[in-house]
């Protein structure tokens, strides 16, 4: 909630609520858990990020059936419909997307969940590893409202996302 200063009419910052955000990341490569864990530990010390009200995949398993203890939940189409159905529930309830994304590693999931983002409206900060310079697949890279790096997170306010334009190499 915003407040006014009673003497001098100016908003507090922290009188704005944090932001409720659909965490999206891929980790089924190397590369991809290092930028989940490294993301997910900047966004809890977001304080623009409500880490509690927002919708990490991993925290809502179909049946509370962990996919990295149990590898065999990807054949099983009713885990697979009811995944799909639980982060397209979060995307909804979520106030913006934050999506790490590997440009060298790609996941067609996050291309995917940005999208719906998209047709939503939300704001969708794409992050990157700092030092991965592989160029970014066009759509990706203005389909989106800021790609950031991962050494920004941390301090980056979700609060107020102002449109950018990505300068790197696309393809």
């Amino acid at each position: 909630m915003m407040s006014l200063s009673k003497e001098n009419n100016v908003v507090s910052d922290f009188d704005v609520a944090p932001v409720k955000a659909y965490i999206g990341c891929a980790w089924f490569s190397e590369a991809q858990d290092k930028l989940r864990q490294a993301g997910l530990k900047a966004v809890e010390s977001n304080p623009t990020v409500s880490r509690k009200f927002s919708h990490y995949p991993l925290d809502f398993q179909y049946k509370d059936l962990n996919v990295n203890d149990h590898p065999e939940l990807m054949g099983n189409v009713e885990w697979q419909v009811q995944t799909f159905r639980a982060d397209i529930a979060g995307i909804k309830g979520s106030d913006i997307g934050i999506m790490l994304f590997n440009p060298g590693d790609i996941d067609d999931g996050i291309a995917y969940e940005c999208g719906v983002l998209a047709t939503m409206n939300k704001p969708i900060v794409l992050v990157i590893p700092d030092d991965d310079e592989t160029p970014l697949n066009l759509m990706m890279a203005h389909g989106v409202t800021k790609v950031i790096k991962i050494s920004e997170l941390a301090d980056f306010d979700f609060r107020h996302i102002t449109l950018g334009t990505y300068m790197g190499k696309v393809f």
